[in-house]
């Protein structure tokens, strides 16, 4: 199972492993829950702006969160894992790059899926 590789705008490097399936789409079904099945689609495209209106508009703050914490945990930054434990030395007082880690995590695990022409527009009618 290959990993996604990225570039975060400060020029470090990520890396995401792929999820397990069953992770995969049980992760996906909080985050359309929690934080809107419309953001999460835009949030797959690298879409920072959306994270921020998605996490501004979440109705359990908590839940969206703790959602957010496990995905950014699932990152590692020039080889090293983020954890529980470093998150909030890593990020205090820059929540700038969690939106973007978080992002990079919703890519890497779902632009595929929602590539694949299962989540397009309604057609127009003429």
């Amino acid at each position: 199972m290959e990993g996604y590789k990225a570039t975060l705008r400060d020029g470090r490097d990520i890396y995401i492993p792929n999820w397990p399936v069953d992770v995969a789409l049980e992760n996906l079904t909080k985050a359309g829950k929690y934080l809107g099945t419309d953001n999460i689609i835009e949030i797959a495209y690298i879409n920072i702006p959306a994270v921020i209106v998605a996490i501004m508009g979440a109705e359990d703050p908590k839940q969206c969160a703790a959602l957010v914490r496990h995905f950014i945990c699932q990152v590692r930054i020039d080889g090293s894992k983020i954890d529980a434990t470093s998150i909030d030395e890593m990020f205090s007082g820059n929540l700038g790059h969690i939106a973007e880690l978080f992002a990079h995590v919703v890519h890497s695990q779902y632009h595929d899926f929602f590539e694949s022409g299962l989540v397009k527009e309604p057609s127009q009618d003429s």
